[in-house]
C-alpha cells in the first residue's frame, strides 16, 4: 500500500500489542519474576539472556544486546520493514491503517519536473 502510517496509528498499534504473546508465538518463554526469559533468537546461547518486559512491551537480550518493541522484533526475526511490522501487527489487532499521501507518484513527477528544469538551465548556460 502506497502512503505513510500517522504516527497516532503507529502508537495505537503498538500500545495494543501484547509483546509477551507475540514473542510467545515464536519462543517458549519462561516466567522470571515480572518478566519473561528465553534463548535469544538472534544469536547462539546455552543460557537464556534474552528478556521480555510486559510493563514496558519490550524485550532486550544481554548477551548480544539486541532489544526494542514488538515492531523491532518483527523487523529482526521476519526481516519486515517498519510499516510491514506495523501492518502485520495492526492486521493482527484487527486495526484498519488509514494513509497519507506523501511519496509515490507525485513526488516523482515533482522530481521529473526539477530535472527537466535543470535541463534547460544547464542547456541555456552552456550557450
Amino acid at each position: 500500500m502506497a502512503g505513510l502510517i500517522p504516527s497516532e496509528v503507529v502508537a495505537g498499534v503498538l500500545s495494543s500489542t501484547d509483546i509477551v504473546d507475540l514473542i510467545g508465538g515464536y519462543l517458549p518463554l519462561s516466567k522470571a519474576g515480572r518478566s519473561f526469559k528465553a534463548l535469544c533468537p538472534f544469536h547462539s546461547e546455552k543460557t537464556p539472556s534474552f528478556m521480555v518486559n510486559p510493563d514496558r512491551q519490550i524485550f532486550h537480550c544481554f548477551g548480544c544486546g539486541e532489544g526494542g518493541d514488538a515492531a523491532r522484533f518483527l523487523m529482526r526475526r521476519e526481516g519486515f520493514s517498519f510499516p510491514e511490522a506495523i501492518e502485520f501487527l495492526a492486521q493482527r489487532a484487527g486495526i484498519p491503517i488509514p494513509r497519507r499521501r506523501g511519496g509515490g507518484r507525485e513526488q516523482e513527477d515533482g522530481r521529473l519536473r526539477l530535472y527537466e528544469v535543470q535541463r534547460v538551465a544547464c542547456e541555456y548556460f552552456r550557450k
